[in-house]
Formats: structure tokens, C-alpha cells, sequence
């Protein structure tokens, strides 16, 4: 069954079965827009992920069929990631100002099981891909996992093709003197 018909089931004979079968399709994707525009910490993301399944649950009855559904999810679950971003920051910027000047500590570690799946590279790679900013981590998990077409990604991203490529460009060129700095 398509996305498409699970998304009519969900909505018309109110099938959550359907609603679970489209999530777990859609699960890893989710889990790296989400590592790529929102919070750090695992635990963290996982809650942040539980809000965007709540808010596409709500809004799948909204969906027109008009646009392609992984648009409409991306942007939903990108626009979900960076909204909770600026609450920490100005949560952050608030505890500062009122004098608390806690010292908030993000863990970067991964947990034990990715530890030892991914080794050390792969944490160096990740440490470097949080270097740069939100908006270059957005377009390469687009563009290189996701395999996105640059229509599809401004699309999401609310940007022109042309705006797109050349923002892609930069961000591939600054991936890339990050990792030579690195090496």
C-alpha cells in the first residue's frame, strides 16, 4: 500500500494501524532532520521526535494531496526541530541574563551501542557536521542522504532552485575545508 492510500485509511475510517505502518517509513528520515536541525542530546531528540509525530498525526487530515507527502513531512518535521532550537536558545539567553549562568552541558557522546557500531570517525565526522551552520546541515542531509531533488529541497526549504544550488555549493565547500582543517 502507497503512503497515499495509508494516509486516506488514516483519514477516512480513522485507521491507526495505517498511521503506524506510514510512521515507521518514515521514522529514519525523521530521526535525521531532526539530529540535523534540532538539539544535540539523544534524549533530547527523541522527545522532540515524539512532538512531530503528535503535530503529524493532528495535521496529516490537513494534507490536500497537492504536494508530495515527503515535502510536506520534511518541512513539517524541519520547521517542528527548528522551533524547538530557539526556545532552548532563548531559554538559554533568559537564564543568562537573569544571573543563574548555569553552565549547560550537552553530551555530544553517543550512546555505548553507537560507540561501538560507528567507531571514532564516525563521531569525529558528526562533531564536524555540527560545526557548521543549521542551514548548511539541512541542505546536505537533503541533498546527500536523502537524495532530494534541488526542487524538492526548496520546496521544503521555502527557497528558489537557484537559491538552492548555490547554497548547497557553499555548503559543500565548507564542509569540506572543515574536514581538510580537521585532517
Amino acid at each position: 500500500m502507497n503512503d497515499e492510500d495509508l494516509i486516506r485509511r488514516f483519514i477516512i475510517q480513522d485507521d491507526k494501524k495505517a498511521f503506524e505502518i506510514l510512521v515507521r517509513r518514515k521514522l529514519p528520515t525523521l530521526r535525521r532532520i531532526v539530529a540535523a536541525a534540532g538539539p544535540r542530546s539523544p534524549e533530547d531528540r527523541d522527545d522532540l521526535l515524539q512532538e512531530v509525530l503528535i503535530k503529524l498525526h493532528r495535521a496529516l487530515v490537513h494534507y490536500r494531496f497537492d504536494a508530495p507527502l515527503n515535502t510536506w513531512i520534511f518541512r513539517i518535521t524541519r520547521n517542528a526541530a527548528l522551533d524547538e532550537e530557539k526556545k532552548r536558545r532563548r531559554a538559554q539567553a533568559r537564564d543568562l541574563k537573569a544571573g543563574t549562568r548555569e553552565v549547560i552541558h550537552r553530551s555530544t557522546a553517543e550512546n555505548p551501542e553507537e560507540m561501538t557500531l560507528a567507531g571514532e570517525r564516525t563521531r569525529e565526522l558528526r562533531e564536524l557536521f555540527y560545526q557548521l551552520p543549521e542551514p548548511d546541515r539541512q541542505l546536505l542531509l537533503l541533498r546527500e542522504k536523502e537524495g532530494l531533488s534541488m526542487e524538492e529541497m526548496g520546496s521544503i526549504l521555502g527557497l528558489s532552485t537557484g537559491t538552492v544550488k548555490s547554497r548547497l555549493s557553499r555548503a559543500r565547500r565548507r564542509a569540506r575545508k572543515l574536514y581538510e582543517e580537521a585532517s
